[in-house]
């Protein structure tokens, strides 16, 4: 009876493992009825850590909506209004008029000069405010644009794969602890059953003691044995309860939040062909996608050096720089002297000359960018590999499974009638109390093997979707 408790315990510990997570939503009331379907449904629905990769892919893809403006220039405004620390003077000879009295409005003189003019000399001051103003607008084109186009493409492309990553993970988790709730079920009722089972006849022991059928050693034995299935069930239970608040924070609810769970761990066992499921899938693999992307990026980043560094780039540059005198005399604006402004349009073609140096810098990352390329197809074979291998062990531990559902189907069927041919040959005085509780035990163990079995190949099975990245199971 020990060794049957602690397979039950074992196996209860090796379903459950908590996260750290908080619940995301408060759903109470009445009991939420989920089947695998609808709690998958509500999963990617809730889950905090696809809403945050879904975040992410959404400002990838407005960062590659937005690639275009890379052509637009570079625009800058500015205003300065200064005041010079010295004043400065301006000296002249200014005409003050002709004599009212003289009469004349016309050059009475052979060089054009009119007669009676008064002059005068005069020193002005200039005011040591000016208003400058200024616009310029400037472009860089070269052919590392393009890889910079590109780069946001492919990390758009990687995130909607983490995306992609993080659905089938929450996914796996959520079906996992579903089956997972589904089997501890199954277990809790067969030791409920069990304790049942030993409560009675532990009620006929005692008859039988009394009138001296049994010993008291038998008697003792079987109560120390119902004594110590009690703090197993409550161990097993505790297990469920901490399972399902990991299932219910996968699905985002609150964790007081109850459920009835639809549906049953009876999967339909088939056999699976390794090389069919390499050959059709392998190549659909996120991770694979994911490694095929990164050395895209490689490459590109690659090509952008040598755009970069090694290619010509080309600036077109433009300015306009309006400045205004004395800017707070409204008289003076616009007039000679006091008004200008200054512009130009540029276009200049650089190139460094020190990047095409055979052990440069830019050399060096050239080659460098090269050998990380040759590594990274190196780890793509390796990905394909182990791809590969992980299937064929799936497979096979899939289809030992199955044939393993089998036997123990009929090991039940076999320990059962045992049981019951022990139990009337108990009752006839023909078997010991040792013999009927050995053929208890050996009934018990093996509905506990059909359930450990059972989660094997659900989850097996489970793994095997992920690494084929294909749905298998409802």
């Amino acid at each position: 009876m020990k060794r049957i408790l602690l397979t039950f315990i074992i196996i209860s510990a090796g379903m459950v493992s908590l996260s750290a997570e908080e619940p995301a939503t408060s759903i109470s009331g009445a009991p939420l009825v989920l089947s695998v379907e609808t709690a998958v449904e509500l999963g990617l629905a809730n889950n905090y850590n696809l809403k945050i990769q879904e975040s992410t892919a959404a400002g990838k893809e407005r960062s590659r909506k937005d690639a275009w403006n890379v052509f637009l220039p570079d625009i800058s405004m500015s205003a300065t209004l200064s005041r010079s620390n010295s004043s400065q003077t301006v000296a002249g000879t200014a005409v003050l008029g002709l004599d009212p009295m003289s009469g004349i409005t016309e050059p009475t003189t052979a060089d054009g000069m009119y007669d009676y003019l008064m002059l005068t000399s005069y020193e002005s001051e200039i005011s040591p405010w000016t208003a400058v103003g200024n616009i310029s607008a400037q472009l860089a084109l070269s052919a590392a644009m393009f890889n910079g186009i590109k780069q946001l493409e492919l990390d758009y492309n990687n995130a909607l794969l983490e995306l992609d990553s993080s659905k089938q993970n929450t996914e796996k988790s959520i079906k996992t602890n579903f089956y997972n709730l589904l089997l501890l079920q199954e277990q809790i009722d067969v030791l409920k059953k069990n304790i049942k089972t030993t409560e009675a006849r532990l009620e006929s022991m005692e008859d039988m003691y009394q009138y001296g059928y049994i010993t008291e050693i038998d008697l003792l034995n079987t109560k120390a044995g119902l004594a110590s299935m009690g703090p197993s069930l409550l161990k097993i239970e505790n297990g469920y309860e901490q399972l399902k608040m990991v299932f219910l924070m996968d699905l985002g609810l609150n964790l007081n939040q109850k459920i009835i769970l639809d549906g049953s761990v009876e999967a339909s066992p088939e056999i699976w062909d390794a090389d069919s499921l390499v050959n059709t899938y392998m190549a659909n693999r996120i991770d694979i996608q994911q490694l095929t992307i990164a050395q895209k990026m490689l490459e590109n980043g690659k090509s952008a050096t040598i755009n970069q560094s090694l290619l010509p780039a080309l600036v077109l540059g433009w300015s306009y720089s309006p400045y205004q005198a004395d800017p707070f005399e409204s008289e003076t604006w616009g007039d000679d002297g006091y008004f200008g402004d200054n512009g130009s349009f540029s276009v200049t073609l650089s190139l460094p000359v020190e990047d095409w140096l055979p052990h440069s810098g830019t050399s060096n990352s050239i080659r460098e960018a090269g050998d990380e390329i040759e590594r990274m197809a190196y780890q793509k074979e390796l990905a394909f590999l182990g791809a590969e291998m992980e299937i064929r062990s799936l497979v096979m531990t899939l289809n030992t499974s199955r044939e393993s559902l089998k036997v123990l189907a009929e090991v039940i069927e076999i320990n059962r009638k045992s049981l019951e041919m022990s139990t009337e040959s108990y009752n006839n005085g023909q078997l010991s109390l040792l013999d009927l509780e050995t053929a208890e035990n050996d009934l018990l163990q093996a509905e506990l093997d059909l359930v450990s079995e059972k989660y094997n190949y659900i989850s097996s099975l489970l793994n095997l979707e992920t690494a084929i990245n294909k749905n298998l199971t409802k």
